[in-house]
């Protein structure tokens, strides 16, 4: 065991009273970066809040920092930082003996699980939030965790069970007129109505949506719907907006540090080009697109670069790399557990000449 002795300041931090005060007024002042898309400034100052509380701090308000500055590392790729965060108030809440801040760190951790391809574990994290909130009596917070096991359903093709899921968290919210959750759920529906195909039903969820985000000032949100909007235009054939969209969507993911979104509107720009037939500015936003998600341990992402990294070598007329980047996208997609998306790009595969 390590007998170094704690540093001034370690000791400083190990003796000296919690400022809950001055940590609470950082923490608005964070939170309204966030909603700027000013990421560096939030993240600075959730540092200054978590630097109110003494080492070995059991106060309430304490998690609920952890947490919210994990979730933002979460949104910008940064996912063992988000996953430090999470752990970390995890241990506190289990200190404080607070269900609802178990809950909450658990259901976070989930993410992160969901994120990295162990959905044993997503389940699992899911499942122990869940009680613990019906135990705490949070609606809300069940809601979310209800949302959360609609996306890990929509992302193992399992459809009807996702939208069930999506629709009871949105019931949820609607009634508890709740418009930030609304916002998110929205977003989900459309994402799993473009999946199933239904583009009109998914275009009238972000534009629900949309109009959250954009009353509440909501960038973030507001920039992930933007993006989704760009995907479901591609999808439709509809060029001009898709594309639109999709520099909006840059534009602000580049700005804020976002690497995974950066990465996702370079995969839309990748196919927007390759149906325009510029198959060279297609390999160069692909390119952009991979040095963005390096670290980011999102093999989702990864798989759906793949995927359109096979396209773009097929409409080349090179069946080799398509057949060699549609192989490594079945691996990562069967890593995630996303089986429509298995079977498709398996049929891309035997659809190729050779």
């Amino acid at each position: 065991m390590d007998s170094t002795p704690p540093t001034t300041n370690a000791r400083a931090r190990m003796h000296k009273s919690d400022n809950v005060e001055r940590a609470h007024m950082l923490v608005e002042m964070a939170r309204l970066a966030e909603q700027l898309e000013e990421d560096a400034k939030a993240i600075r100052l959730y540092d200054d809040a978590l630097a109110q509380f003494s080492t070995d701090s059991l106060d309430p308000f304490l998690p609920e920092v952890l947490r919210w500055k994990g979730s933002l590392l979460r949104e910008i790729g940064e996912t063992e930082g988000a996953f430090r965060c999470y752990v970390i108030s995890l241990e506190k809440a289990r200190l404080i003996g607070s269900d609802q801040a178990q809950a909450h760190a658990l259901n976070c951790l989930g993410t992160i699980a969901q994120r990295r391809g162990d959905h044993r574990e997503t389940r699992r994290l899911y499942a122990e939030a869940s009680q613990l909130a019906k135990s705490a009596g949070d609606s809300r917070l069940l809601g979310m965790i209800e949302q959360n096991r609609g996306v890990l359903a929509s992302t193992q093709g399992d459809f009807e069970a996702a939208a069930e899921f999506l629709s009871n968290s949105l019931s949820a919210f609607e009634q508890a007129s709740d418009p930030e959750p609304m916002s998110w759920v929205l977003n989900n529906l459309a994402i799993l109505h473009t999946k199933m195909g239904n583009f009109e039903a998914a275009l009238g969820y972000l534009e629900r949506g949309l109009a959250i985000a954009v009353n509440r000032g909501d960038a973030s949100v507001e920039n992930v719907i933007t993006l989704n909007l760009a995907d479901v235009f591609m999808r439709l054939g509809r060029l001009e907006p898709a594309d639109e969209w999709c520099v909006k969507a840059l534009d602000h993911a580049q700005r804020r540090g976002d690497h995974l979104t950066a990465a996702g509107a370079l995969k839309i720009r990748a196919a927007i080009e390759r149906q325009r037939g510029a198959l060279d500015k297609s390999i160069a936003a692909l390119r952009l697109a991979i040095h963005e998600v390096e670290g980011a341990e999102d093999p989702l992402l990864h798989a759906e670069l793949l995927r359109e990294l096979g396209e773009v070598s097929r409409a080349a007329g090179n069946a080799g790399a398509a057949r060699s980047a549609w192989r490594e996208a079945v691996d990562s997609f069967q890593l995630v557990g996303a089986s429509q998306e298995v079977a498709e790009v398996r049929a891309e595969i035997h659809s190729l000449p050779g």
